[in-house]
């Protein structure tokens, strides 16, 4: 088996389901428990190890259906990534927690939740840019990983900006960033940077939220109510379909758009591991096929780069 199938992850968003955190819809609408606990089956059936989930999604429900699959393959060689730090207070409204108290706790439910006994990666959940990780204190987090509940440690950062400051602040050995055909800064600001060269790269949104896909290269989505790419503004959807449109050759490629777009990721020297989402069986066997073609050709590789140079000025730092 080729070594990329351990670079291929499997994201959970989805399986939170309807979801709705400071009063906006943050998830990707109806999730079917069944179909989801077959997909988790199938990718490890197909040797997917790494699976990516966080304690917000679905307020813990993502967690709670990884927690049933893996129920049925006991002696399976899993590595769970889940995240902390986003919350509700007992009136419901959503705040940001990274104390040091609210973390341990975080751990223990998420434990609880996924059925296990050790987190392999723990990450702090979309923070603020300017977190400060110089004055962080970790005793909590070396405490948790002498008792075993921890292995590794980093930050899922919101954006670019936020992981370059993770990087050169050096804290912990994981960094969580966007990476797709599409927005491809982190080769600029974190493959090329000897200080983040130090810690593991999860490539997060390798679709660009779905939007290189096929049945958009001639239709605009309709995302529903409950999806959160309905509230996207209105010039980010437009850039991102304009822009997937222009890599619509792509599409002639085996597999297709996804398929190819998934692999530019995947194969790339600067990734450790990419995190599609897979809410199903079909989705499981298509991120597959991504393994198993191989990279791109360079020259396709080089034409993705002419076709769309850089992303649009509002999102630039």
């Amino acid at each position: 088996m080729k070594r990329e199938i351990h670079k291929l992850g499997f994201g959970t968003w989805q399986f939170g389901g309807e979801n709705i955190i400071g009063g906006k819809h943050k998830g990707w609408g109806y999730i079917d428990d069944k179909e989801a606990i077959q997909a988790v089956h199938l990718a490890l059936d197909h040797g997917i190890q790494f699976f990516d989930t966080a304690d917000s999604y679905g307020e813990g429900r993502s967690e709670e259906i990884l927690g049933k699959a893996f129920q049925s393959y006991p002696n399976a060689n899993y590595i769970i990534c889940t995240k902390f730090g986003n919350r509700n207070d007992n009136d419901g409204n959503y705040f940001q927690d990274f104390s040091p108290e609210w973390l341990e706790k975080a751990v223990i439910n998420s434990l609880e939740r996924l059925k296990i006994d050790c987190i392999d990666v723990l990450l702090f959940h979309s923070p603020p840019d300017d977190f400060d990780w110089k004055n962080y204190d970790v005793t909590i987090i070396d405490r948790l990983t002498q008792k075993g509940y921890i292995k590794k440690y980093g930050v899922s950062s919101k954006t670019l900006k936020g992981a370059l400051k993770v990087a050169n602040d050096k804290f912990g050995s994981v960094i969580e960033a966007i990476f797709n055909a599409l927005d491809r800064r982190a080769e600029e600001y974190l493959f090329n940077n000897h200080i983040a060269l130090n810690s593991e790269f999860i490539a997060r949104v390798p679709l660009a939220s779905g939007f290189l896909n096929q049945k958009y290269l001639y239709k605009t989505p309709d995302f529903a109510e409950n999806d959160w790419r309905h509230y996207l503004p209105e010039k980010d959807k437009s850039w991102l379909l304009e822009s997937a449109r222009k890599l619509a050759f792509l599409d002639e490629l085996p597999g297709g758009i996804t398929v190819s777009a998934l692999r530019y990721v995947l194969h790339h020297s600067g990734v450790g591991v990419v995190i599609p989402g897979m809410r199903n069986a079909e989705q499981v066997k298509a991120n597959f096929q991504a393994v198993e073609l191989g990279a791109l050709a360079p020259e396709v590789v080089e034409k993705i780069k002419q076709a769309v140079p850089d992303v649009p000025a509002h999102w630039k730092f």
